[in-house]
């Protein structure tokens, strides 16, 4: 069976940080895995957040297939249907890769904060990580069968 990878960033991340953090770990990842991005619903006027297009740009490089993540408000409507578009979201994916600003990354207000919380709810492996400046660290992970660790050596 792939490997899904949901994969979510604050928006207020610097651009360009994604491949950085993300190009020798997506490197490593079977070549039929999935990477899981989010977008909002109103595609014809909204474009996804630079951190979530630039990890499709490495991933296009690398060859790897992106599944877009888009609420729908016809099924759920108002901000709800964001809320459902997550829990759906950590529930197929394998892992899930959380990056937020210093300033975000406890907030009850983050949509990537929310992410997080369902992953932990629903079992699924998460690695979260706080970035301030040049300085990504790890700030929480949960890896119930121990397994992910390989990929960010």
């Amino acid at each position: 069976m792939a490997v899904k990878v949901a994969i979510a960033g604050s928006r207020a991340l610097p651009p360009g940080l994604a491949p950085r953090l993300l190009v020798r770990f997506l490197a490593k990842l079977p070549e039929d895995a999935t990477i899981l991005l989010r977008r909002p619903f109103w595609i014809e006027t909204a474009k996804p957040g630079q951190f979530e297009l630039d990890v499709e740009r490495v991933c296009t490089i690398l060859h790897l297939r992106v599944e877009w993540r888009i609420p729908n408000p016809e099924e759920t409507p108002g901000r709800a249907s964001v809320f459902v578009r997550d829990i759906e979201m950590v529930e197929h994916a394998d892992l899930l890769l959380a990056f937020f600003l210093k300033e975000d990354w406890m907030s009850s207000s983050s949509g990537t904060t929310h992410l997080v919380e369902k992953a932990l709810e629903s079992d699924t492996a998460v690695y979260a990580y706080k970035v301030d400046g040049d300085v990504v660290d790890l700030v929480g992970e949960h890896d119930p069968d121990g397994g992910w660790w390989k990929f960010f050596e």
